[in-house]
């Protein structure tokens, strides 16, 4: 059940951040992430409510540094998609943030099948063909760092929530979606990122985001709860796929052979570690 969970969440991030990718086209990316949290903010409270739970203070603690993490990787993500790099900044966020956990889990103790290493191993140089572009004025491996970091924040969030005790149910994601919309704010004040008004805003872009986002959230979290660490990561980090098929349906963005193979055998290293 919770890899399922964390298979469902995968495709729910797949399509929100798709919907991300094209609002930051339009205003700058923390304006998409802090307007969706907005937009978001009263359904995290109705759903974790509705589910209820005994919440302790770590566990907002938890959820609070969650969702810090999470803003510096929804950034940085939306930012590296606007620039039409699908093909190659969302396979390197999704093969970061499956090994991020997965090496957590390794240090915690936890021992890893053969299958296991053989995806961790194919997830570099995955990595590096996805994030290969030639185009005249491009940057080579622009999308890599891009990726790289939005991976590196996504998997964080996932450590970090998957802290929170069982009986807190979804009540962390409360604290998780207030610091992500604080974080943006307060990097914000010291002028490092640009903030524009909601009515400036695609907003049926910003509010299918926010929704998306925090539905894959609720899934990710249940699934966390229900299977261990690195098995329900690993599942949550299959939506490069949806995000660069509906990028090159919807844009018609051009994918050069080794990168087609880079999303491969991006999805192959996720398969594997999942597997094993």
């Amino acid at each position: 059940m919770g890899v399922l969970l964390g298979g469902i969440s995968s495709l729910l991030y797949g399509v929100g951040d798709f919907l991300g990718g094209e609002g930051a086209k339009r205003v700058s990316a923390p304006t998409v992430v802090l307007w969706a949290g907005v937009i978001s903010f009263p359904l995290v409270v109705l759903v974790a409510g509705l589910f209820g739970g005994e919440v302790s203070a770590a566990d907002l603690w938890l959820g609070a540094a969650a969702g810090g993490t999470g803003a510096i990787g929804l950034v940085t993500l939306f930012a590296g998609l606007s620039r039409g790099q699908a093909a190659a900044v969302a396979p390197a966020a999704a093969a970061m943030s499956a090994v991020f956990p997965v090496s957590v889990a390794v240090i915690g103790g936890q021992v890893l099948t053969p299958l296991t290493w053989s995806g961790v191993a194919i997830a570099a140089p995955a990595i590096i063909l996805c994030s290969w572009v030639s185009e005249p004025g491009a940057t080579p491996f622009g999308g890599l760092w891009y990726g790289l970091a939005a991976g590196v924040g996504f998997g964080a969030y996932t450590v970090i929530i998957d802290l929170t005790d069982d009986a807190s149910e979804l009540l962390p994601l409360i604290p998780a979606r207030a610091s992500t919309m604080l974080v943006v704010l307060a990097v914000s004040l010291t002028g490092t990122w640009d903030l524009t008004s909601f009515r400036s805003t695609p907003r049926p872009v910003i509010v299918g985001n926010g929704v998306l986002d925090v539905t894959g959230n609720v899934a990710l979290l249940a699934g966390l709860h229900a299977g261990s660490l690195a098995a329900v990561a690993v599942a949550a980090s299959f939506y490069p796929a949806v995000t660069v098929v509906m990028a090159r349906v919807v844009n018609a963005e051009r994918l050069r052979g080794r990168q087609v193979t880079g999303l491969i055998m991006a999805l192959a290293a996720v398969a594997a570690i999942a597997a094993g």
